[in-house]
């Protein structure tokens, strides 16, 4: 109820108060508010006593860095062992007001959990329902929900660390780190943009709110789904380098063409805090640096198609064989994972560079 209260509560509007019935007394509306609450701010925890209540632990440190498939195997294994708390109670509903376990249970999952016999209980066990994450990379490139209506994203993989190892290597300077999984209205796209600048950025900075989580191969990744800037410009200063420290780093860039506007396509691969190469693809031109290595990820391959969407899909389809990357669609989606701002993606103009903005308002016009 907490839940689906929140949901309905958008921005801006006048909170409505949170009803729980004519029969409620002091006690139930103190403890109610309080859920609530923790609720709202993304506190709350869903924390079973027993066998269950572990597995539930287990499952909330696999799906809080991208495994929410991983996640449900854990769930689904461990729900014959849950009891309810009393009579009339069907199911272990504290699962959907956890912030990270609780877009881990589909509709279709929730069916399944519904027809699991549960403790004592005999009966046939369902069906299974599938994973939801498709491997690799390849599925950036088809058309859908998790994109629109951007055309932009871009992600930084940092192998060898933890996901809670990123603000320190691509954070912004005195930052607040990672925030938890964010709880959002029904309908709302994960990690929204943040149009427009802060009040302490300087006109060419281009920061980055990215999800972070972990790869199934064991990379760190810090995503952005929806860059608010067209690209690399000649400002961009990529972070690999920064981020590779310790080991290996890699950042893809990717914007679809429309209209007249080519798409934009950029690489670069860092190590042990050196970049080794990088490229940029502009529709037929591509600017380089270092050695790029052959095979799928040498730019001219890219090129060989005369469609976008396929370059993208040969550039994505290069990077999951050369270096085994993934990313996870359903936490990505469903906005499970913790969010981090970047340090800016571009550098300071130099003494004598020209770089121009335009700053523009909105407001009501007058009558």
């Amino acid at each position: 109820m907490a839940l689906a209260h929140v949901r309905d509560s958008l921005p801006g509007r006048t909170a409505r108060p949170f009803v729980l019935g004519v029969e409620t007394d002091d006690g139930i509306r103190a403890a109610a508010d309080a859920i609530h609450a923790r609720v709202g701010d993304g506190s709350y925890r869903y924390a079973p006593e027993g066998a269950f209540g572990r597995a539930v632990a287990g499952a909330r440190e696999v799906a809080r860095w991208g495994d929410t498939d991983g996640a449900w195997r854990m769930l689904r294994a461990a729900l014959p062992s849950w009891s309810p708390p009393a009579p009339d109670v069907l199911a272990p509903l504290g699962l959907l007001a956890d912030p990270v376990l609780g877009p881990v249970v589909t509709r279709e999952r929730g069916r399944e959990l519904l027809a699991t016999p549960r403790a004592g209980r005999s009966g046939a066990v369902p069906e299974p329902v599938p994973d939801l994450d498709p491997p690799g990379l390849s599925w950036l490139a088809e058309s859908g929900r998790w994109n629109a209506p951007y055309d932009s994203y871009r992600c930084v993989w940092v192998e060898g660390v933890e996901p809670d190892a990123l603000p320190g290597l691509v954070g912004e300077d005195g930052g607040a780190g990672l925030t938890v999984a964010p709880v959002r209205p029904a309908g709302w796209f994960p990690h929204d943009v943040r149009w427009g600048r802060r009040d302490d950025s300087a006109p060419w900075e281009d920061r980055a709110v990215v999800a972070v989580g972990r790869t199934s191969s064991g990379w760190a990744f810090g995503f952005d789904p929806a860059a608010r800037t067209r690209g690399p410009g000649h400002l961009f200063a990529s972070p690999a380098a920064e981020a590779s420290r310790d080991g290996r780093a890699v950042v893809l860039w990717t914007c679809r063409g429309r209209d007249d506007i080519p798409a934009v396509f950029h690489l670069s691969v860092a190590e042990r805090g050196e970049e080794l190469y990088a490229f940029t693809v502009r529709g037929t031109e591509v600017e380089r640096s270092g050695a790029v290595p052959g095979g799928g990820l040498d730019p001219d391959r890219v090129l060989l198609s005369a469609d976008d969407a396929d370059r993208e899909r040969r550039l994505l389809a290069a990077l999951e064989e050369e270096f085994a990357l993934s990313l996870p669609r359903h936490a990505l989606t469903e906005g499970v994972l913790p969010e981090l701002t970047t340090r800016s993606w571009n550098r300071a103009p130099r003494e004598g560079e020209a770089f121009s903005y335009a700053t523009l308002g909105v407001g009501r016009p007058r009558r």
